[in-house]
């Protein structure tokens, strides 16, 4: 059996296989390197400068196509389709099967073809991964480890107990990712919490030292959920019942702990894609 290789961009409005597109053959991919922007700040009177976390920028995705046509006319109409395909007004996702539990978000930035016969043509295109980084395909609340939708670093073992809802105090959240899922860099991090705190509680990630604590009384029926760093009830901001933290999920496994006095009821549900550096 002949695997065929694929590509697919996509968003919320659309999706489009590109190797749907007859005689059109995905060979192969390359990322482009990691861009550091190093945060560094200079005093004058000491050597040397003060080292602050560093962010990442954009990098090129390069998608390879060949083309094989009937003649110069199927080429200038494949030419045509590509390019309405991919220059688009709104960002978008791309997918291909050489790396198949990832997706990138990315505008195009070009389109390189060369004819190498009047039916036959190569094509480079070359999207911007404008996040600076790819993310798992699905999100945890679709987490599966048997599905083969995961990609993982090394270190997991099939019979490893890994889910993203938990009705206990203490559990472990695993974060497949390459990096730290840090909320305030704009990576996506959602938990769901439900519990009977009649004095409030605390939400720590023992592993980074997070604490997030909600000071007020608050019952299972009121879902309070921690969207990035900002928390909600029924879409209203409840910060000022806050210590005004957020969580972050180092790499690896995460203990976390829910403390309180009488706390009971307990359901919370962690959801975030993993990011690849």
């Amino acid at each position: 059996m002949i695997f065929k290789k694929e590509a697919r961009i996509f968003n919320d409005d659309f999706s489009y296989t590109l190797t749907d597109i007859p005689n059109l053959r995905f060979l192969d991919f390359e990322e482009e390197g990691v861009e550091v922007n190093e945060n560094t700040t200079e005093i004058n009177g000491t050597d040397g400068v003060l080292l602050g976390p560093a962010t990442f920028g954009p990098f090129n995705l390069v998608l390879n196509f060949s083309f094989k046509g009937i003649d110069t006319k199927d080429l200038h109409l494949i030419k045509q389709k590509l390019r309405g395909l991919l220059f688009r007004r709104e960002p978008f996702f791309v997918w291909h099967s050489d790396a198949p539990g990832k997706k990138y978000a990315v505008y195009c930035d070009s389109n390189e073809n060369e004819d190498l016969t009047n039916s036959f043509a190569t094509f480079a295109v070359t999207f911007v991964v404008y996040k600076g980084y790819s993310e798992s395909l699905k999100m945890t609340d679709e987490f599966s480890l048997s599905s083969g939708d995961w990609q993982f670093e090394a270190g997991v073992l099939a019979n490893d107990d890994i889910k993203y809802t938990h009705t206990t105090t203490g559990f472990q959240i695993y974060n497949g990712s390459s990096d730290t899922i840090d909320p305030l860099l704009r990576h996506q991090l959602q938990i769901k919490m439900n519990l009977d705190a009649p004095k409030g509680f605390k939400l720590k990630n023992k592993t980074t030292g997070d604490t997030f604590e909600y000071k007020v009384p608050i019952k299972s029926n009121q879902q309070l959920i921690l969207n990035s760093v900002h928390p909600f009830i029924k879409n209203k901001r409840v910060g000022i019942n806050t210590n005004w933290q957020w969580i972050t999920l180092k790499n690896g496994f995460n203990n976390i702990e829910i403390t309180g006095e009488n706390i009971k009821n307990i359901k919370t549900q962690w959801i975030f894609p993993f990011i690849y550096r």
